[in-house]
């Protein structure tokens, strides 16, 4: 196996959305790397650091060598192994030793998408190449026993953990519970309201392991109004070149009947800070799929991005981007990319990590 290229976690203080590295104690053990996938059970003691600017911030005799990082992630590895035998929704989060919550982001690709088309908050399912890139990434996350899922209300985010979850080592069956984290289902819909009581026996009684997974309006995709179903050229056609270059430039700008990208930054961090990061101080292990504009948003919120930054972030679609979470600030994790399901072998030219993220050379806020 080539060596793989780690990469220094960035703790990011959430503090008033700054950044900066948090290891100034001087302890190694703050370095906080995730084990993705079997793939990563030795790395080489030349295991080259990408983020050396990082590392010389660090006092000199705390900055770890290459060596000294390998050696980190594989004592993160064996610890990350550690599951309790089948832990209840209901019970006490499991207690880690140098973790608390695991998170995991995903999308997936629509076939809107393939046929590069605004897309927004339509419901329009997976392609072919979208199933399999949920098997992929599923895959690549399969030692992680989640204990909650959420995704948004459209088909293809269900459609993509549900995938995903058929991979997972610890065999924990997801089941969809109506109605949402909070339980706000439609008045009056008994058959809505019997269906959650079902998955709630479910997750209590059944004779496997289980996982809830909750939908929320909150990760849906950007609503992107009049463009919806467009292409590039169709939209250029009927607005007018400088307006759509404009709508792609800006943050704060609502194309026609749509949201801006700072109007689904404020729903979807909101949700974010309120019912995800609860989750994972319990010690909870969260997977989390959604959109390319929403997982923009929620990653530059975790790294302290600007908003010029958030507007060249491009999210690749299935492959997992992994953090840890010690009750007090977040660690970006060094991730494997998932084995091309057809051959089972790591695809080439697959970024690691959120520093790999493909970024185009120009602002497009409409992606």
């Amino acid at each position: 196996m080539e060596a793989c290229t780690l990469r220094m976690a960035t703790l990011l203080p959430k503090v008033n959305g700054g950044s900066g590295f948090l290891a100034g104690d001087g302890s190694s053990s703050r370095l906080l790397l995730l084990h993705v996938q079997e793939q990563v059970r030795s790395f080489p003691g030349d295991a080259k650091l990408v983020n050396p600017v990082r590392a010389q911030s660090l006092p000199p005799q705390s900055r770890p060598t290459a060596g000294a990082a390998a050696t980190i992630l594989r004592e993160a590895v064996r610890e990350t192994i550690v599951k309790s035998i089948n832990p209840k929704p209901t019970q006490p989060a499991r207690e880690l030793t140098n973790f608390q919550g695991q998170l995991v982001l995903m999308r997936h690709e629509s076939m809107w998408n393939d046929l590069k088309l605004f897309t927004g908050d339509v419901d329009i399912p997976l392609t072919e190449k979208g199933i399999m890139e949920a098997l992929a990434g599923g895959k690549a996350v399969s030692e992680i026993d989640f204990d909650i899922i959420f995704t948004s209300r459209l088909g293809r985010a269900k459609q993509t953990a549900l995938i995903a979850m058929t991979q997972n080592a610890y065999k924990r069956v997801p089941v969809l519970v109506r109605g949402g984290y909070y339980g706000k289902g439609k008045t009056g819909d008994d058959n809505r309201l019997r269906l959650r009581d079902a998955a709630a026996n479910a997750l209590e009684h059944a004779s496997c392991k289980m996982v809830p997974v909750y939908a929320d309006p909150a990760l849906n995709e950007r609503c992107y109004g009049d463009l919806q179903g467009l292409s590039k050229e169709a939209a250029v056609k009927e607005f007018g070149e400088e307006i759509v270059r404009k709508w792609r430039r800006s943050h704060d700008t609502r194309p026609p009947n749509g949201e801006s990208l700072q109007d689904t930054f404020i729903r979807s961090v909101h949700f974010f800070q309120q019912t995800i990061e609860p989750r994972l101080k319990e010690g909870r292990n969260v997977l989390v799929v959604a959109h390319g504009n929403v997982l923009r948003c929620i990653i530059s919120y975790l790294s302290g991005l600007s908003d010029e930054e958030m507007l060249r972030l491009q999210v690749v679609t299935a492959l997992p981007y992994a953090y840890t979470y010690d009750g007090n600030a977040f660690a970006e994790c060094c991730v494997m990319p998932p084995n091309d399901p057809k051959t089972n072998h790591a695809k080439k030219g697959v970024p690691l990590g959120i520093s790999s993220v493909l970024k185009k050379g120009e602002i497009d806020s409409l992606i």
